[in-house]
């Protein structure tokens, strides 16, 4: 009987310790296969923003941001959208923005499109390179429409141009070598100028006569060196009168968490100063959802006088505020 007893033991215990063992083999295998899977809508979305100035701009309260998120990309699979930039054609408008492929784990660029502002249909992915490709910058010169993406893993600054607008794109030239990070370009007192990031966050400025012509390096480059809170590059650099704006990203909490404005004094091709505005942080982590985790771009276009509408980021689960039955005011507004 003892013997019978021990034998029956002895091969509950065996099952038992195959089972726990298959399970934790399991369990490492299912870790190993999705590890780079994101949970679901984790990660960044993209919103709007609208102001009378872009010194004062807030969330847009209805719809609710965000606006769009990974889901709405049809193909290819997508773990997040960021880097959104606003461009107005006629009745219709078009949002660039970074799509991370999450089968070639490089990040593309892709085309939404809306007639309202509202409701907004993803498009096609316009451009894909063999290099991880984001923040699609694009900007008008004369009547052709360009895009200034960060390519740092192609070292080098690349313009493309806009072949069967918005939909296809073709590259025009390489304008600077270097691992840069969010090229920002604009053009302010008959001169273009070139805002670069780089070596984490430092920032040198670039200037030239036209677009495709040459660049030259600002004597007073790089501007800022290690410098989290007032180097790199959030967003649209953007003249509202004779003021120049520039947004940049508020890395002072960790990579991610704000954004804040410049005011630019003076630009020249030998001088250049400029300060923060008095907001400490235009757009920064707030609520329970779309943008808990963070903010790091801000790009405003002027749609008429004392109106503005921004493209913004945010970084959290990719659901409204309202969407759990929290109210507008739980969120914080600058």
């Amino acid at each position: 009987m003892v013997s019978q007893q021990l034998v029956c033991c002895r091969r509950l215990i065996s099952a038992f310790l195959t089972s726990t063992l298959s399970m934790l083999f399991l369990d490492v295998a299912l870790r190993v296969a999705y590890a780079d899977t994101p949970e679901p809508l984790n990660g960044w979305s993209v919103g709007l923003a609208t102001g009378s100035s872009p010194l004062l701009l807030k969330e847009r309260v209805f719809p609710q941001n965000p606006i769009l998120t990974r889901l709405d990309v049809v193909a290819p699979p997508t773990s997040f959208v960021a880097d959104p930039f606003l461009v107005k054609d006629g009745e219709r408008w078009h949002m660039f923005f970074e799509l991370f492929n999450s089968e070639s784990y490089r990040g593309e660029l892709g085309v939404a499109e809306s007639s309202d502002l509202k409701s907004w249909k993803f498009l096609k992915v316009v451009l894909a390179e063999p290099f991880h490709l984001s923040y699609p910058y694009v900007l008008k010169d004369q009547g052709n429409l360009y895009m200034i993406p960060e390519s740092k893993q192609a070292k080098e600054i690349r313009l493309y141009r806009a072949k069967r607008y918005p939909l296809e794109w073709e590259f025009e030239k390489t304008l600077l070598k270097g691992e840069f990070v969010d090229p920002s370009p604009v053009f302010y007192n008959g001169r273009w100028w070139l805002f670069a990031g780089h070596d984490g966050y430092s920032l040198s400025l670039f200037y030239a006569d036209t677009l495709t012509g040459s660049w030259t390096k600002h004597p007073q480059s790089p501007l800022y060196r290690n410098s989290p809170g007032m180097a790199r590059p959030g967003g649209g650099v953007v003249v509202d009168g004779n003021t120049l704006i520039r947004f940049v990203q508020d890395g002072r909490g960790g990579y991610g968490k704000g954004v804040r404005a410049m005011i630019v004094d003076e630009i020249t091709p030998t001088t250049f100063r400029e300060h923060a505005a008095a907001n400490p942080s235009l757009f920064k982590a707030h609520g329970y959802h779309w943008a808990r985790n963070g903010m790091h771009h801000v790009a405003p276009i002027q749609v008429g006088p004392n109106q503005w509408i921004a493209a913004i980021d945010g970084s959290g689960d990719g659901e409204s505020e309202g969407k759990r039955g929290l109210e507008p005011a739980d969120r914080m507004h600058p």
